[in-house]
C-alpha cells in the first residue's frame, strides 16, 4: 500500500495534485502514523503563503522541485512502530502533512507524548514538533475531536494574540480594527478579549465582506461590524490599532488613507487575502509600518516568563470556555467531514478561491 500526498505548487497555490510514494521498511527508532483526520482552515493556506519566510515547507519536504506539502493539525494512529514507548494502536494529536501517513522519529517519549526528532525538523520550532497522547492532554475530549482539529491551533494563536495586545496595553489606542473578522482566528481572539475588563474601555470593530457580515454580526463579539466597501463610515479620529488578518495591500492602503494620523499601530497577523509579498514589514505605505505577529515567538517568551505549565493552564482554561460556543446550535460552526482526494481537492479549491463559508469547520482525510 502506498502513501498518498496532496501537494501544491509553492509559487501558485491554486495548483495541486495527488502523488503517491511507496511505504518501505521502517527504520529503527521510527514509527508510522495513519492520519485519521485533520482540520483545514485558511491558516493552512497561510502556511503556504508564508512557507519560505517561516520555514513551513521544511516540516514535510516534498521531493518534486517547486512543490510542497501543506501542514495541517489532526489526529493520527500508530500503524507501525520500531520506536521504544510508542505502541501500535496509540493515537496522537499534532502537526501533519495533508497525507495518508507520516513517519516520525519519536524522542523524549513520556506520558504526554513525544517530539519528532527527524533530522530535517530538529532546527524548526518545537511547538510544531510535539505529538500529544489524548490521555495526557488536558485540551482533549473525545466528543470534540472535530472541533479540536479545526479550531484548536487557531485558538492558541488567538489566545496569545489577545495576551500580546493586553501586555502592550493595546499600543495606547482607543479603537481596535480587525480585518477578516469572520475568520476563526479573529473571532476567537475577540472571544478571549471579551472576558477582559480592560477591553471594555476600547472599541473592537470587525471588518468583513458583505457576504460574511450577517455571520459576523450574529457572533455578537464586535462592538461594530463594517463591510470593506463601508470602511469610510468609520470615525477617523480615534487612535486606532489595526490588526490585519486579511493581509491584502488594497485594504491596507484604504485603511491608511482613511485613518491618516489616527492609525497608530498595525499588526500583520495573517494573509487570508493571499498576497504573500505583503506579509513583511515593508515601508511602502504611509504611516506605521506593519509589525508581524508570529504566535510561536510570543508563546516561547510567555513560557519562559510564566513557565510552560502556567502557560498551558491559562490556555486550557480559556479553551474550555470557548468550546461550548462551537455547539452547532449556536450557529458559530458546523462540522463538515469529507474523505478522499477529490473531496480534499474541492475543499482546498473553495478556500483558495474564497468560496469557503465562515460557519463551516472542515474535517478531512485522505
Amino acid at each position: 500500500m502506498d502513501t498518498t500526498h496532496f501537494v501544491v505548487r509553492r509559487d501558485r497555490l491554486a495548483e495541486h495534485e495527488i502523488v503517491t510514494t511507496p511505504r518501505g521498511a521502517l527504520a529503527p527508532g521510527s514509527a508510522e502514523l495513519r492520519i485519521d483526520r485533520f482540520g483545514f482552515t485558511t491558516k493552512s493556506v497561510t502556511y503556504g503563503l508564508w512557507g519560505d519566510s517561516f520555514s513551513f515547507w521544511k516540516f514535510f519536504p516534498e521531493p518534486q522541485p517547486g512543490w510542497g506539502r501543506l501542514p495541517v493539525w489532526g489526529f493520527g494512529t500508530v500503524v507501525r512502530s520500531a520506536a521504544e514507548g510508542v505502541v501500535v494502536g496509540e493515537r496522537f494529536y499534532g502537526y501533519f502533512p495533508m497525507s495518508s501517513h507520516l513517519i516520525v522519529q519519536p524522542k523524549r517519549v513520556d506520558a504526554s507524548g513525544f517530539f519528532d526528532s527527524a533530522p530535517h525538523r530538529r532546527d524548526l520550532n518545537a511547538v510544531y514538533n510535539q505529538y500529544l497522547r489524548p490521555s495526557g492532554d488536558p485540551h482533549y475530549h473525545p466528543d470534540t475531536e472535530p472541533q479540536q482539529v479545526v479550531v484548536r491551533p487557531l485558538f492558541a494563536a488567538s489566545f496569545f494574540l489577545a495576551d500580546f495586545l493586553r501586555e502592550h496595553a493595546f499600543f495606547e489606542t482607543d479603537l481596535t480594527l480587525v480585518s477578516s473578522a469572520s475568520s476563526k482566528l479573529a473571532y476567537a481572539m475577540a472571544f478571549v478579549l471579551a472576558a477582559d475588563p480592560k477591553r471594555k474601555s476600547r472599541k473592537l470593530v470587525g471588518l468583513t465582506s458583505e457576504r460574511n457580515a450577517p455571520f459576523v454580526s450574529r457572533l455578537g463579539l464586535y462592538d461594530r461590524v463594517v463591510t470593506y466597501p463601508d470602511l469610510a463610515t468609520l470615525p477617523s479620529t480615534p487612535r486606532t490599532l489595526f490588526i490585519d488578518i486579511a493581509g491584502g495591500t488594497p485594504l491596507r492602503i484604504a485603511v491608511h488613507q482613511h485613518l491618516g494620523n489616527s492609525l497608530r499601530h498595525l499588526l500583520s497577523v495573517g494573509a487570508t487575502h493571499q498576497e504573500p509579498q505583503n506579509t513583511g514589514t515593508g515601508g511602502k505605505l504611509p504611516g506605521p509600518e506593519p509589525m508581524p505577529f508570529f504566535a510561536p515567538t510570543w508563546i516561547r517568551r510567555r513560557t519562559q516568563q510564566w513557565t510552560t505549565a502556567e502557560a498551558d493552564r491559562r490556555l486550557v482554561e480559556a479553551w474550555r470556555g470557548f468550546v461550548p460556543m462551537l455547539d452547532p446550535a449556536r450557529g458559530w460552526m458546523t462540522i463538515t467531514s469529507s474523505t478522499g482526494p477529490a473531496a480534499v481537492g474541492q475543499t482546498y479549491d473553495d478556500f483558495v478561491a474564497g468560496r469557503a463559508r465562515p460557519e463551516h469547520g472542515h474535517v478531512l482525510s485522505l
